[in-house]
């Protein structure tokens, strides 16, 4: 265990959360590569359902509360305090993943692979606890270790199951508790064994600071809820056209595959997790020079990888992406750059979201996120009449810009009334 008490290097951290990051946005691709490739049509739709509603329940299980621990570096509130509101979380996406099952009527087998991939997603939350923990004591280089190797032993064993057994109930148990293994072979077993991770043996037997954590975290979790209704709308709206005539069968598919790499700068910007602890540690000390330093750089990087993206996505997107589905979208290069660019620009309202989590004033997001719902529920349909499935890619992509420039207002008047009450 040695090993585990060293002080990390600076490239180790970046190089495991790199790591993490990415086989956290592999993982659902490659599982679904896998069902599609050994499993029957209808297995792979029931997969597909279980796994979309176990990313809806997900958000009930976090709360979207790891932003804000991993820059709670003075400890408001304590480990055993997030970990106990992380477990309330966790029951009441369990309970509403079975109310949801109930409410849709889906049939025995249906409803027990949504389960079984809804509580592979509440153990996924409560790792979450323990690596936001491990960040906030900056040490994401176990995090990003635990994510990693819970991943890609999740993903192997996965496969090997569907290729031994080819049954979709089994498989989805293996993925369930190889995701429990995991959660304890590397999350509890590094809290344990890292010395400088000093917990409170005694819970605290108040507990008004639920209602306290409830307040702070709520504003991100309906934040969340609204992002989930803006990227969702160009889809409601594709489903409804299709239904009427208006768009034929496979356009929501196509809309889907296009909207695959618009998450790609989001997830690049992950590689920038150990600047937001900084970021928190700047701040918190009253060096607002270096806080704004670090979202300047953060911001350039991203500019010249979106340009990179763009570039790339121009040149080699629409081949990659017709050999991986084995379907033919050559005609839907600019519908992809639309929705590529209205990535990027979600990516840099990111920024500005988690520096205003970091001076606390992430209840005034909700501004920019019920704005741009509110664009995007009045413009959707008119767009998608007008252009089809590029007014599908211009009303994401529209709504992705409204919601920066509302942050970066928002974002720009904190900064002066902090400035005005020095």
């Amino acid at each position: 265990m040695k090993n585990l008490n060293c002080t990390p290097s600076g490239k180790e951290i970046f190089v495991w959360n790199i790591l993490g990051s990415m086989a956290n946005s592999v993982l659902s691709v490659i599982t679904l590569m896998l069902v599609t490739r050994m499993l029957n049509s209808g297995e792979t739709d029931i997969f597909s359902l279980a796994w979309s509603i176990s990313q809806m329940m997900a958000t009930i299980a976090t709360f979207q509360i790891r932003t804000y621990q991993a820059t709670d570096v003075k400890e408001y509130f304590k480990f055993n305090q997030y970990l106990l509101f992380r477990v309330l979380c966790v029951i009441i996406m369990i309970v509403s993943s079975i109310g949801y099952i109930l409410i849709k009527q889906f049939d025995l087998y249906k409803a027990i692979i949504v389960l079984i991939i809804c509580l592979f997603r509440a153990v996924d939350a409560l790792a979450d606890v323990y690596e936001g923990y491990f960040q906030q004591k900056e040490r994401l280089d176990l995090a990003g270790k635990a994510v990693t190797y819970r991943i890609v032993i999740a993903i192997a064993l996965f496969a090997i199951s569907l290729l031994l057994f080819r049954n979709l109930l089994i498989s989805s148990l293996v993925l369930l508790f190889s995701y429990i293994s995991c959660f304890f072979i590397f999350n509890i077993r590094y809290l344990v064994r890292v010395k400088c991770f000093k917990l409170e043996k005694d819970w605290e037997r108040n507990f008004k600071w639920i209602w306290k954590l409830i307040r702070e975290g709520a504003p991100i979790f309906i934040n969340a809820f609204l992002m989930t209704s803006i990227t969702n709308a160009p889809r409601i709206k594709i489903d409804s056209a299709i239904s009427s005539g208006q768009l034929v069968d496979g356009m929501q598919t196509v809309f889907n595959i296009l909207f695959m790499p618009a998450s790609v700068l989001t997830l690049a910007y992950i590689v920038f997790r150990p600047l937001l602890t900084k970021m928190a540690i700047a701040w918190t000390d009253g060096r607002k020079k270096d806080f704004l330093k670090i979202i300047g750089m953060i911001f350039l990087c991203l500019v010249i990888m979106a340009i990179f993206l763009l570039g790339g996505s121009a040149l080699l997107g629409i081949p990659f992406l017709s050999l991986l589905y084995g379907l033919n979208l050559e005609k839907y290069k600019m519908e992809l750059l639309v929705i590529i660019l209205g990535g990027c620009f979600c990516t840099f309202s990111y920024v500005l979201d988690n520096a205003l989590i970091v001076i606390r004033k992430q209840y005034l997001l909700v501004c920019s996120y019920v704005v741009s719902w509110v664009y995007v529920q009045f413009t959707v349909s008119a767009l998608v009449d007008e252009w089809n499935l590029m007014g599908a890619a211009l009303a994401y992509a529209a709504s992705m810009i409204v919601f920066f420039i509302v942050t970066l207002l928002i974002f720009i008047i904190c900064l002066k009334k902090e400035k005005n009450n020095e």
